[in-house]
């Protein structure tokens, strides 16, 4: 951000997290931001420019507090399982908590958009190191200990990302029911605490782990 920090831009990166949790990209709009933030259109352009630029900034915050809680859920690990098995759990977390905007993410960088690949890579990706690091200490005495720690990642983090962004695409097109069960019940199951770290330790069993 270019401008010079104040409560104005707090408040408004404040409303834009809420709005992108709770209605995603299409639910963000500048006069509700605004609203929220009780801040005028033109403060918001003297901060942030365009929509765009505010979904950046937002983003970028959300990543940097998501970052904050990785670091120190890694850090609680007593050995490098545990602290592998809290990097999951903060990546489900994390999913969980964007899953409204996520598969607008996704499907630009599968459409080869080179300006939302270039602010993922910039943005997103540090925790992604942590968890290669932490996936080679584990390697030698896992199932995957020939493959490649990218190879690990792969087996590893979508188990945390992807049931709960598909959860999140079923629910905003009105989906009522996956397998007869309702979907209000699925996503309990999926977005609670509980369902993700679950899942986090049946990432590391499947790797033998």
């Amino acid at each position: 951000m270019s401008r010079p920090a104040s409560g104005t831009d707090l408040r408004l990166l404040k409303a834009g997290k809420e709005l992108l949790r709770d209605k995603g990209i299409t639910g963000l709009s500048v006069r509700e931001a605004c609203r929220r933030a009780k801040a005028n259109t033109g403060m918001f352009h003297y901060y942030f420019g365009s929509k765009d630029e505010f979904l950046k900034a937002v983003l970028k915050e959300m990543y940097g507090e998501f970052l904050a809680n990785f670091k120190v859920g890694v850090a609680e690990g007593a050995d490098p399982r545990k602290k592998l098995k809290n990097a999951l759990i903060a990546v489900g977390g994390f999913a969980r908590e964007i899953k409204n905007v996520a598969p607008v993410i996704i499907a630009d960088l599968i459409l080869g958009n080179k300006d939302a690949f270039d602010f993922i890579r910039g943005n997103f990706m540090e925790h992604i190191g942590h968890i290669a690091a932490l996936a080679g200490e584990c390697r030698p005495q896992s199932a995957l200990k020939g493959r490649s720690v990218p190879y690990m990642i792969g087996a590893l983090v979508p188990v945390m990302i992807f049931p709960v962004i598909i959860g999140g695409i079923m629910e905003r097109n009105g989906v009522k029911k996956a397998g007869g069960i309702r979907i209000g019940k699925l996503a309990a199951e999926f977005f609670s605490d509980e369902g993700i770290a679950d899942r986090a330790e049946i990432a590391l069993r499947g790797a033998g782990l």
